[in-house]
């Protein structure tokens, strides 16, 4: 059965919701879902990129009422993409 964590990262900025974020995954196991939950608007392009190299599925974001984040990370199985790598195909 999978697990479901929450992480509120709000007032954080850049770089450190994403730092966070990738500390809680290593408590994880493939296929547990991370709802993320923030405030900064630099997350809405740098959770899909961290997603995109740790290997880890972004199932949907929402913008909340009163105009926060919340992300729906599942963690990945494959390992983290290197910088030089390049980007997967298709």
């Amino acid at each position: 059965m999978s697990e479901t964590r929450r992480l509120d990262v709000l007032g954080s900025f850049c770089p450190v919701p994403i730092l966070l974020a990738a500390r809680e995954m290593q408590g994880l196991e493939p296929g547990d879902l991370l709802e993320l939950l923030g405030d900064d608007p630099a997350m809405l392009e740098d959770v899909p990129e961290w997603c995109d190299r740790a290997g880890h599925r972004l199932h949907r974001y929402e913008i909340q009422d009163d105009g926060s984040l919340l992300f729906f990370v599942e963690k990945g199985t494959r390992p983290p993409r290197r910088e030089d790598d390049p980007a997967p195909s298709g």
